[in-house]
C-alpha cells in the first residue's frame, strides 16, 4: 500500500502546498490516519493548519535528515511530503523514500522549461514511481500536448486528473480549511480523482 507521498518541484509556485494540503484531507476524508510533512521553508502548511480551528491533521517539520527518515520510519499512515521548491539533500531524500513523487505542473511554456530541469534531478535520485498532475490549469484547455511531449519515453506518467485553476482553493486556504469544507463540487471531484489515482 502507498504510504509516503511526496509532492515535489523545484521551481517554486506551482501549487505544491495547495496539493499536498488538499490531498491530505482528501485521504482524512477516507477515515485514513495521515499526517503532512513541510520541508518548505517557507513553511506554508505549517502556518496554514495553525489557521484551522480543528487541527485534524498533524503537520511535521523535521529539520535535519535523521529526523526525517525517523518519521517515515515510525510513520503508521499516509504521510505527505510537501517539499521546498529548491535542491537540498533533505529534500532528495523526501524523493528518494517515497512511494510516490507527485510533480504539479501547467501548461505554461516557462513551468515547461522547469520541468525540464527537474526531469534531472529525479534521474539522479532513480526515483520509483513518478507522476505528473497538470495542476492550476485553465479551465477551458484542453490541448497539453506541449507537457505530453516532455514526458514522453521517461519513467513517468501523466495522470489523468486535470486539477483546475480554482478561486475556491486559494481561497480556503486562508481560512486553513480544504476544499473538502466548502461546497466546491468540481474541486472535491478533482481532490478525490487524485487521491484515487495515487493509492488504487
Amino acid at each position: 500500500m502507498i504510504k509516503i507521498l511526496t509532492v515535489a518541484h523545484t521551481k517554486g509556485g506551482v501549487g505544491k502546498s495547495t496539493l499536498a494540503w488538499n490531498l491530505a484531507h482528501a485521504l482524512y476524508e477516507d477515515g485514513e490516519i495521515v499526517r503532512i510533512v513541510d520541508l518548505d521553508f517557507q513553511q506554508t502548511l505549517y502556518f496554514i493548519n495553525a489557521l484551522s480551528d480543528d487541527k485534524t491533521i498533524e503537520v511535521l517539520q523535521p529539520e535535519t535528515i535523521a529526523e526525517l527518515l525517523d518519521i517515515f520510519k515510525n510513520n503508521k499512515g499516509y504521510l505527505i511530503v510537501d517539499v521546498g521548491g529548491f535542491d537540498s539533500d533533505i529534500n532528495r531524500t523526501a524523493m528518494e523514500k517515497a512511494n510516490k513523487i507527485v510533480v504539479p505542473v501547467s501548461s505554461s511554456v516557462t513551468e515547461v522549461i522547469g520541468f525540464q530541469t527537474f526531469k534531472d534531478i529525479l534521474k539522479d535520485i532513480d526515483a520509483v514511481s513518478i507522476n505528473v498532475v497538470l495542476n492550476n490549469i485553465h479551465p477551458l484547455q484542453k490541448d497539453f500536448t506541449d507537457i505530453e511531449d516532455v514526458i514522453q519515453n521517461e519513467n513517468m506518467k501523466l495522470l489523468k486528473t486535470v486539477v483546475r485553476s480554482r478561486k475556491i482553493y486559494k481561497d480556503s486556504l486562508g481560512f486553513g480549511k480544504s476544499v473538502f469544507d466548502t461546497t466546491d463540487k468540481k474541486a472535491i471531484e478533482e481532490m478525490r480523482g487524485l487521491k484515487n489515482e495515487l493509492i488504487n
